[in-house]
């Protein structure tokens, strides 16, 4: 299941080098079968600064779930990120089963 979903959702992922949480994250998301589009805010400060106007700081990980209506959802703290991963995951097989 790839970042981008048929459901014209995108997963980003706000990181940044020698981030242990950020790791966790990238972990869980490969076990639940996911990709997510990474962004390392100190590769780019356009990256940087998208986090920053967001969130008003620059503490990552930061999950953004852009929704088919291109609402964005901004998520932080690796471990509510896996959970909503995980419910993620979930929500696409049952919508995969139903078809």
């Amino acid at each position: 299941m790839d970042a981008k979903r048929a459901q014209n959702e995108t997963l980003i992922l706000y990181t940044r080098d020698w981030c242990g949480y950020c790791e966790r994250v990238k972990r869980a998301a490969q076990e639940l079968g996911l990709t997510l589009e990474e962004r390392n805010i100190w590769e780019n400060p356009e990256w940087s600064s998208e986090l920053a106007d967001s969130q008003g700081r620059l503490t990552v990980p930061v999950l953004r779930h852009v929704a088919a209506n291109q609402i964005s959802e901004w998520i932080s703290e690796s471990r509510v990120i896996i959970q909503f991963l995980m419910n993620y995951q979930e929500r696409a097989a049952d919508r995969s089963a139903s078809r």
